[in-house]
């Protein structure tokens, strides 16, 4: 399961509802073709209500795009365009780098 936020967020900062969305994204796997309602809900950890909200949002949005061959979720324009702009801003080898020195 991939964690959206922490259970109890005392910072008053920190914005839940975009946690939740942003953890929707990284749900998803290179080897995935699309996923579902359900599947976004198991892997997030998320109650369905808010998973149908959170997608609906993200895909007016164009993070996500719904439909297709399997009527299901995948990454939309805006996601893609978003990791693009990060590949180029930052070398494999920065990122790397600091997730080594994470592990160490």
């Amino acid at each position: 399961m991939i964690q959206t936020a922490p259970d109890t967020v005392t910072d008053r900062k920190f914005a839940n509802t975009l946690a939740r969305g942003l953890g929707i994204l990284r749900a998803f796997r290179a080897s995935d073709s699309g996923l579902s309602h359900a599947q976004i809900a198991e892997r997030t950890g998320l109650p369905k209500p808010t998973v149908s909200r959170l997608t609906y949002t993200l895909c007016e949005l164009g993070y996500l795009a719904h439909g297709g061959r399997n009527d299901k979720f995948r990454l939309g324009p805006a996601a893609i365009a978003l990791g693009s702009v990060a590949s180029v801003a930052v070398s494999f080898v920065d990122m790397a780098s600091d997730a080594m020195q994470q592990l160490a």
